[in-house]
């Protein structure tokens, strides 16, 4: 019998948390799922741990890959997956008891009679559910919408970009099989932040209704050394490496600014947040030592885009960050930040 939903967890370096999620999926009380674990072939500890969790339940799948990269990971998945529906935790987090039963509230099949004939079921192609950010044992931050909301594409567009509690996280999500297949919807392997909210946002143009539920079913786990942690290190101070990763958030940005070109009010919000990013990592890229590297990167590209977008500044360092960078928009010359202020 064919899985009901495909788990889809892409895996590296994490041999010492890995079990917990997997284990947490194996006591929800929904059986009817399978795991895909993606995993790298130069991680020997990862792949150590997962074969033998595989070993112990015939639901736990795995595929090896040599491409480096989450979105890779979850393509590789996506390919594999044999389940009507798709979610996607990451494998160093956790989850609450009734985390795939009540996904899969969110969007199964309406024709099921849980409502009156008098207020009928919406049908919803996305499904979601709150979720907390924890460190250790503290909570510090979590999701706050009080009640269920079915929302139609353009409500939800907008909210992707605008409220928090509708990040475009995918790891509090279930999608639908058939439309990822349909239009053959992928995760962008050339970005590294906010790849996610791209794939959601694609999706989503697919969808007349999305269903949120804000019960905390998903607990995001804060760590040392994460993608998110990497971005904001004690002195300030980016590494090439991780600001060239960073920049490419702006290319996601740039690639979701197209796919809304017929959503005025969501690429309204979606370019606000596109400019301030922009700044955030302008002003970075202008404390690295050698500022050569970045004349013709695909960030100043991305910076004339940027500059033909109209955003008004909210304090004056943000009125000095855009007009300095709307001159290496033009000359490719990067100033010291000192030399603005």
């Amino acid at each position: 019998m064919k899985p009901l939903i495909s788990v889809i967890i892409p895996a590296y370096d994490i041999a010492d948390e890995l079990p917990g999620m997997v284990n947490d999926l194996l006591g929800q009380p929904f059986k009817f799922f399978e795991i895909i674990i993606v995993l790298r072939r130069d991680d020997p500890s990862t792949i150590e741990t997962a074969e033998k969790m595989a070993a112990t339940d015939q639901r736990i799948r795995i595929v090896y890959r040599d491409d480096p990269g989450v979105s890779a990971g979850r393509n590789a998945g996506i390919e594999a997956a044999e389940g009507e529906y798709l979610v996607f935790p990451d494998g160093d987090d956790r989850i609450t008891k009734g985390y795939l039963g009540t996904l899969l509230g969110t969007i199964a099949d309406p024709r099921k009679p849980v409502m009156s004939k008098w207020f009928p079921r919406i049908s919803a192609q996305l499904g979601i559910v709150g979720y907390d950010i924890v460190n250790g044992d503290d909570v510090i931050d979590e999701t706050e919408e009080s009640g269920i909301r079915v929302m139609d594409q353009e409500d939800f567009l907008c909210r992707l970009f605008f409220q928090e509690n509708y990040q475009g996280y995918v790891w509090n999500k279930i999608f639908k099989k058939s439309i990822i297949d349909k239009y053959s919807l992928r995760f962008n392997e050339d970005c590294y932040y906010r790849e996610d909210q791209q794939f959601v946002c694609e999706y989503a143009l697919h969808c007349d209704a999305i269903r949120y539920n804000p019960a905390r079913m998903y607990h995001y786990v804060q760590r040392k050394g994460s993608a998110t942690d990497l971005l904001n290190p004690d002195d300030g101070v980016l590494s090439l490496d991780v600001l060239e990763r960073e920049m490419t958030m702006c290319r996601a940005f740039s690639e979701m600014r197209h796919l809304l070109r017929k959503h005025e009010d969501p690429q309204w919000y979606l370019e606000q947040e596109y400019v301030f990013y922009a700044l955030e990592i302008f002003y970075r890229m202008r404390v690295v030592e050698d500022k050569a590297c970045f004349k013709d990167s695909y960030f100043r590209k991305l910076a004339k885009e940027v500059d033909s977008i109209d955003y008004y500044p909210l304090d004056d360092w943000e009125a000095e960050q855009l007009e300095a960078m709307k001159e290496y928009a033009k000359t490719g010359i990067l100033k010291d930040n000192n030399e603005i202020q």
